[in-house]
């Protein structure tokens, strides 16, 4: 009988200890660290040993821009050194910038579990911007194994909104820090990751900081381009139509200037030579031999 209760005991201050170690874990994962990026060394198990040259230079001066939105993770291995355990594109971008430190998340030798825990219970904070809700569910895939799906049970979430959340991590670094600086809303960065093109991202980006646009606005604004980019590439489909897109390009190199062409289903249409002033106008003249 004493056994069971010494058992019994032994079991309940093996779960405080551990309701203990994960409240400190807690505090520790989310802490972000400013390491020496010479006391860092790679990880000798990274899979990928190839980096193209011309992204790396692109995400350095990123960097140099904009700052490294995503630290890297590392964990300890002695006093004052560390091994990557997760970014090494981004502590070798942070090197070509020319950074001494780099921001991180340190990890000790704890359980999993614990790391597991301790990163779901940062989610359950109120005060927690989209990034850094981004930041936690990618460590849980890439640091704990999980799958999106396990995330979303475990969380309380749909898969998608998992997803959705870890796609604003591919969005450009100045809209991150934006999201980061709450200077753009969850809703706004939504309506953005559906757009492909990082270009056309960043000129809308720039429109709602300037406009002050709101979800709903950005929301019809994608929608107009998604359909106007559906319309052109079915007109493009179309021989004809093809054959005067081409002409068009061809006249404007001739002229110097926007030409547009419109074209009827009998074929009958007009040509407009767009110019700038009457001195452009005497210039289009001469090239016409009017």
């Amino acid at each position: 009988m004493s056994k069971k209760r010494r058992s019994g005991l032994g079991k309940g201050l093996s779960a405080i200890l551990d309701v203990e170690r994960a409240k400190i874990q807690i505090e520790r994962s989310h802490t972000i660290h400013e390491l020496p990026i010479e006391a860092i060394e790679s990880n000798p198990y990274q899979p990928r040993k190839d980096f193209d040259e011309a992204s790396l230079e692109a995400l350095a001066q990123s960097i140099r821009e904009h700052g490294l939105i995503q630290p890297i993770t590392v964990k300890k291995i002695a006093e004052n050194r560390y091994q990557l355990i997760a970014g090494e594109r981004r502590l070798r971008a942070a090197q070509k910038a020319g950074l001494v430190t780099i921001a991180a998340y340190v990890r000790e030798a704890e359980n999993e579990d614990l790391l597991a825990l301790a990163l779901v219970e940062n989610l359950q904070r109120s005060d927690l911007n989209p990034i850094e809700i981004a930041l936690a569910y990618q460590r849980l895939m890439h640091e704990c194994q999980w799958t999106e799906e396990q995330i979303a049970r475990k969380v309380g979430k749909d898969r998608s909104t998992i997803s959705n959340f870890l796609r604003l991590l591919k969005l450009p670094p100045v809209i991150q820090k934006a999201l980061k600086e709450r200077k753009l809303t969850a809703g706004h960065a939504r309506a953005l990751i559906t757009i492909e093109d990082p270009a056309v991202q960043l000129q809308i980006f720039e429109r709602i900081l300037k406009e002050q646009l709101s979800v709903r606005q950005v929301e019809n604004l994608v929608r107009k381009l998604k359909q106007k980019k559906k319309k052109e590439k079915k007109s493009l489909s179309n021989p004809v139509e093809l054959h005067i897109r081409n002409v068009e390009r061809t006249l404007e190199q001739h002229f110097s200037t926007k030409v547009t062409i419109r074209c009827n289903a009998k074929g009958k249409g007009e040509i407009r030579i767009a110019f700038l002033s009457i001195e452009d106008l005497n210039r289009l003249l001469e090239l016409l031999n009017v």
